[in-house]
């Protein structure tokens, strides 16, 4: 399987430093990208997020699981708590945790998974179609039918998660998988809420719609950059044939 890909995250512009995180790997039967979103204070020198990506990648490389989507959630678990653990050492206690989204690739099969309100879409017949549901206060009320997406885009709750990396010492992570057709490209988009924050599924979509990997990441960043992000802005685009 051939893979494809171009990432970017830049620091908001009310932001000290950027919080967000974005690691790939190419492993030799396949590839993982990651994406996190970092909140709270720093745990030493490095920031939730990077702890996050580079230890969930380290244990999917290292598990002998052979079933993908079990060794996917094994991962995602035991990185929760290890950044737990992590957080709980700290002298004072420190509020730190993560939002994470992880696509792992191989033999043509695309497992993803994720906490918090960090997303994964896909491009089919040129359309999105997001493949994750956020964990998140916005979607609970949405789920419950008391408010309508278009209203949710205006709730003053949007940025409050109720899931994360590292928060509890058990988190659900929610994994699924999919078939990919040989010789057919499938093209994956995952992104930090500093992204779907400012710019709307519509516009994300046109821009995916590009051919090429390197147009479909300048237009992104281009956007991005235009409406002045306050908020730490990530993304990977993948093309996996």
């Amino acid at each position: 399987m051939q893979i494809n890909f171009k990432n970017y995250s830049i620091k908001g512009s009310d932001r000290l430093t950027n919080s967000d995180y974005v690691h790939t790997k190419s492993l030799s039967e396949g590839w993982i990208g990651v994406v996190c979103d970092g909140v709270g204070e720093s745990i030493g020198e490095e920031n939730s997020g990077k702890l996050c990506a580079v230890k969930v990648i380290d244990l999917i490389e290292k598990s002998t699981e052979q079933d993908p989507l079990k060794k996917m959630k094994s991962a995602i678990e035991e990185t929760n708590r290890y950044l737990y653990s992590l957080r709980q050492s700290k002298p004072n206690n420190g509020q730190t945790a993560t939002t994470l989204v992880v696509l792992y690739l191989l033999n043509h099969i695309a497992c993803w998974g994720h906490v918090g309100d960090s997303r994964i879409y896909k491009i089919k017949n040129g359309r999105l179609n997001q493949l994750t549901k956020d964990h998140s206060v916005i979607q609970e009320l949405v789920d419950g039918g008391f408010l309508t997406l278009k209203e949710a885009g205006f709730h003053s709750g949007t940025n409050v998660i109720g899931r994360a990396i590292g928060e509890k010492f058990n988190v659900v992570a929610d994994v699924s998988k999919m078939n990919l057709q040989p010789f057919e490209k499938n093209r994956f988009f995952l992104c930090t809420d500093g992204v779907t924050n400012v710019l709307p599924d519509a516009e994300i979509e046109i821009c995916l719609q590009e051919d090429n990997i390197e147009e479909c990441s300048g237009e992104l960043i281009s956007l991005i950059i235009s409406n002045n992000v306050n908020d730490d802005a990530s993304f990977i685009i993948v093309d996996a044939l």
